[in-house]
Order: C-alpha cells, then sequence, then structure tokens
C-alpha cells in the first residue's frame, strides 16, 4: 500500500509540475509578445522624432535662407534709391537709369516671389512639425498604455499561477487522506499516524521530502 500511495503522490506532482510548466511557458511566450510590440512601438516613437528633428533642421535653413534674401533686398532697394537721384543729371541718363531700375525692379520682384514662396514652405513645415509632435505623443500614450496592461496581465497570470497551484495541492492532500482511509478499512490495526504527503520512506522510516522542510 505504501508503495502505491507513493506512486499516485509521484503522478500527482509529475501532473503538478507539467502543468506549472505549461503555465510558465505561457506567461514566457506573452512576455515575448509584448516585448516585440514594445520594440515596434519604440521603433515607430524614434522615426517620428528623427522625422522632426528633420523638420527643425529644414526650418532653419528655410529661416537662414530667407534672412540671406532680404538682405539681398535692402542693398537692392538702397541701389534703385542712388539711381533714381543720379537720374536727374541728364534725360540720356536718366533714361538708362530708368532702364536700370526697371531691370532692378524685376530683380526685386523675382527675389520677393521667391521669399513668399519660402516663407509658405516654413508654414508647411511648421504645420508639418506641429504633426509630428502629435504623433510622438499618440505614440507615447500608447506605449504607456501597452506597458500597464502587459503590467496588468503578468499579475494576472501570477495570481492564476498561484491558484492553481493551492488547488493541485489541495486535492492531492484529499486523495491522500482518502488513501489512508482506506488502507485502515482494509487492515484496522495498520498504524498511519506518522503517514503523511510531505513524508518519504528511507531505510525503513519517514523522512520529510526534500523542499517540504521551512
Amino acid at each position: 500500500m505504501q508503495a502505491r500511495a507513493k506512486a499516485v503522490q509521484a503522478s500527482a506532482f509529475q501532473a503538478l509540475e507539467k502543468e506549472v510548466a505549461s503555465l510558465k511557458e505561457e506567461k514566457e511566450r506573452l512576455a515575448t509578445h509584448w516585448g516585440r510590440q514594445e520594440d515596434t512601438y519604440k521603433t515607430s516613437l524614434k522615426v517620428a522624432q528623427k522625422a522632426k528633428e528633420e523638420a527643425n533642421k529644414r526650418l532653419h535653413e528655410v529661416s537662414q535662407a530667407n534672412a540671406e534674401l532680404l538682405n539681398q533686398v535692402v542693398p537692392l532697394r538702397v541701389k534703385i534709391a542712388d539711381l533714381e537721384e543720379a537720374a536727374k543729371t541728364s534725360e540720356a541718363q536718366q533714361k538708362k537709369l530708368e532702364n536700370q531700375c526697371i531691370d532692378r525692379e524685376q530683380t526685386l520682384g523675382k527675389i520677393e516671389a521667391a521669399l513668399e514662396e519660402k516663407t509658405g514652405e516654413c508654414s508647411r513645415l511648421v504645420s508639418e512639425n506641429a504633426t509630428l509632435q502629435a504623433k510622438v505623443q499618440e505614440f507615447t500614450v500608447t506605449l504607456a498604455s501597452k506597458d500597464q496592461e502587459l503590467t496588468t496581465q503578468a499579475a494576472n497570470f501570477k495570481v492564476a499561477e498561484e491558484k492553481l497551484i493551492g488547488e493541485y495541492a489541495s486535492s492531492f492532500a484529499e486523495g491522500f487522506a482518502e488513501a489512508l482511509v482506506q488502507a485502515a478499512c482494509v487492515n484496522p490495526n495498520i498504524d498511519v499516524s506518522g503517514c503523511s504527503p510531505l513524508n518519504e520512506v528511507v531505510d525503513g522510516k519517514f523522512v520529510p521530502l526534500e523542499g517540504s522542510e521551512e
């Protein structure tokens, strides 16, 4: 009967170990899955941040170009004023100067048109930058949500694991107790006072199982 009880005990422990191993594998699988999701969100966040940096760099370049265009416009306006003053010396010279003024004005119009175009591009880059910042914020919030979800699932798994182990241990203890009752029924004179699911027989003596001692 002791051999039978020991076999039942070993079978129950093996079943328990398999179930715990299965739960651990599922836990590792979930951790790996969410780890990959987290890597994906982090990669997306890095891409958005890089795009933001490039937009800021482009905005800075456009601002410098605008400054250079303004620096070109001011000298041209001064030169036009000087030419208009010199045009008073003679009609021929005035006509010549007028023609030069026309050319300068055309050049100035092109520069001002280019400046307007650059200003529009600057506004567009500012708008794109705002959109990128919103996306970065969205990715940050999503990543935080996924982190919280992973933490909650890990906690739920831990509770389920502890509950399952407790249920298996309780079921095994009840089965062991029933086996002792049946053994006493078959042999009323048998002494089962020293029997325990936490003991094993070594050299004809009860010895606590390895790992069961506190």
